[in-house]
């Protein structure tokens, strides 16, 4: 089931948290307005958020950032997933900033866009798995649906992750439990029921609505069908980014 923004505030004492982000960017042709949002907020992006935390009496002890972006798996070969190792912050904030400035819109033909492979590489991050406290936090950025994960029966191009889930259920299973789902081949994840969370900025549409509805620490704002991210407040961003934390 889905979580609500109080249930992700949770208990407002001040605990040091060790914290990944993994964000994961739409990079396809409408995108470029979401796309220069997302540079602003690699700016001062430890700063800004632990300005947002200490509302909810929450401190990072250790901060790690990294970046996927997607395209189309089926439409554009070698660009249609690019990921980073993760940056931490404060002490590589240039190089985050740099190559978050580096994306350009474009590719993905028609809609849907290979999303929910992304969502797959996300949740295989090599999370942090040192402190007390943890949180390992996937923000998810498209304006269009999904492919879904079962279309690999037909055919997949040669750039395809080979040990990819085979369908939605899969990757749920694998979100839902502490280990690798055994019909994959992929490493198993790292991340607990505990410490995981999912903030989406999508359409109400396949799939983000099912995982809306079906993930376990999951939230979901709308953002337009098509419309790039132009309506995106990045002060809502900040705001879902803390609570998260909790």
């Amino acid at each position: 089931m889905g979580i609500s923004i109080q249930d992700m505030l949770g208990a407002a004492t001040a605990i040091d948290t060790n914290v990944d982000v993994v964000f994961v960017i739409d990079g396809t042709q409408s995108m470029q307005p979401l796309i220069d949002k997302v540079k602003e907020l690699t700016i001062s992006f430890r700063n800004d958020l632990e300005k947002e935390l200490s509302k909810n009496q929450r401190r990072i002890a250790k901060l790690r950032v990294k970046v996927i972006v997607f395209r189309d798996y089926y439409v554009d070969a070698e660009y249609a997933m690019q990921e980073t190792d993760f940056f931490e912050l404060p002490e590589e904030n240039d190089a985050f900033t740099r190559y978050v400035s580096s994306i350009k819109a474009g590719g993905g033909g028609d809609e849907p866009e290979s999303g929910l492979e992304a969502l797959a590489l996300a949740m295989n991050s090599d999370f942090v798995q040192e402190g007390t406290k943890k949180r390992h936090i996937i923000v998810l950025f498209t304006d269009a649906s999904a492919h879904p994960l079962e279309m690999q029966k037909d055919g997949i191009p040669t750039n395809y992750p080979k040990w990819m889930y085979k369908s939605f259920d899969q990757l749920g299973d694998a979100w839902g439990g502490d280990q690798e789902f055994l019909g994959a081949t992929t490493q198993s994840v790292k991340f607990t029921k505990a410490t995981k969370r999912l903030v989406l900025f999508a359409p109400s549409m396949y799939p983000w609505s099912q995982i809306e509805q079906n993930f376990n620490n999951a939230i979901r704002s709308e953002m337009n069908k098509g419309n790039g991210g132009q309506d995106l407040e990045l002060d809502l961003v900040w705001k879902l980014l803390a609570y998260s934390m909790g």
